[in-house]
């Protein structure tokens, strides 16, 4: 039996429906994705295996971005594939004919059964895994009993949820964003900062995402960002305020999110990924989510030198940033004494 045929082709309208087609549930093989990406700056690419009818037997978006010093390529989420695939190989071909020296696979929103073998001897690669909520079954019976209070008490206190795209619905997500990582560090999670979002914004630009808002009485409790693709959504983001967290506003979100995406015909809803044990974890597992555990990696393909000035420059501008915060919170605590009258 002859193998797979390796493909690299640049993205275009046929060649991505033909990826939706395979793979309708996933929110990162959709059109409105791929735009996203451009939007950004990236160059677009499907890479996949044709079967010997010629058919899509898998394949991803890839997507390029040149850096003064680094070309890095960026799979968010790989296909099915084990670790002898010539998917690797004709991968390691695609990046030496395109000279890219960061290498960073992603497995968001993918299915079972990706294996990632060690494509360098500079690299790290973990292992994660995903939450993802079966759309067929009764919703409501999947919610455990705790989640099932809260979802109760937001309906008594009269949340409501609506859907935007809009820049000041984001603004409002960021600004939630940042209250829940400050409780999460709170905690003694290590959550790096949230900054505003160029990509937020061509996601929901490109109409690859939507903001789900759970209000009372106007004010927004609980947002979440939600990848959609033709079957499925993908959970990318959420924030809630602690005004939210008194109401199970993130409880009730979540789970009228799940209703509408059943009721629209999705097969999925897709959580989001959770360190293994951890309150996030045990959070999506309440809403009825299986866990799917999934690898990743990154992997430096340059020269040693190129190497060793990225780091460098990644160390200094790390550096700077941490200098940043150490002055702007210095300065949050200084008082300006106030003028007498001349």
């Amino acid at each position: 039996m002859i193998d797979a045929e390796f493909i690299a082709v640049p993205a275009n309208r046929q060649i991505i429906a033909e990826l939706s087609a395979r793979a309708p549930a996933n929110p990162f093989a959709t059109a409105s994705f791929f735009e996203s990406r451009r939007r950004v700056g990236c160059s677009t690419w499907v890479l996949g295996l044709r079967d010997n009818a010629g058919a899509l037997e898998c394949g991803c978006g890839a997507f390029l971005r040149r850096g003064r010093l680094d070309r890095t390529l960026v799979i968010s989420s790989l296909p099915a594939v084990g670790a002898d695939s010539s998917f690797w190989s004709g991968l390691r071909d695609f990046c030496a004919q395109h000279a890219v020296t960061k290498l960073e696979l992603g497995t968001f929103g993918s299915p079972p059964g990706v294996e990632i073998p060690r494509l360098s001897n500079h690299g790290t690669s973990r292992s994660r895994s995903e939450f993802v909520l079966g759309l067929a079954a009764d919703l409501a019976t999947m919610l455990s009993a705790n989640h099932r209070r809260n979802v109760k008490r937001a309906q008594q206190a009269g949340l409501v949820v609506w859907r935007t795209q809009t820049a000041e619905g984001l603004s409002v997500h960021q600004a939630l964003m940042t209250d829940s990582i400050d409780r999460r560090r709170r905690r003694g999670e290590n959550i790096p900062g949230i900054r505003p979002s160029p990509e937020h914004v061509a996601l929901l630009e490109s109409g690859a995402g939507e903001l789900y808002q759970a209000l009372r009485a106007g004010t927004v409790l609980s947002s979440a960002l939600v990848l959609l693709g033709p079957k499925g959504g993908y959970h990318q983001s959420a924030g809630t305020s602690p005004d939210g967290m008194a109401v199970g506003a993130s409880h009730f979100l979540i789970h009228s999110i799940a209703l509408q995406l059943s009721a629209e015909g999705a097969q999925i809803f897709n959580l989001g990924g959770a360190d293994e044990g951890s309150g996030l974890a045990r959070f999506k597992e309440g809403f009825g989510a299986s866990r799917v555990p999934l690898p990743s990696a990154n992997f430096y393909l340059g020269a040693p030198w190129r190497r060793w000035a990225s780091r460098g420059i990644a160390s200094i501008r790390a550096d700077r940033e941490k200098l940043l915060r150490l002055l702007i919170a210095r300065m949050s605590h200084l008082t300006v004494p106030k003028q007498g009258k001349e």
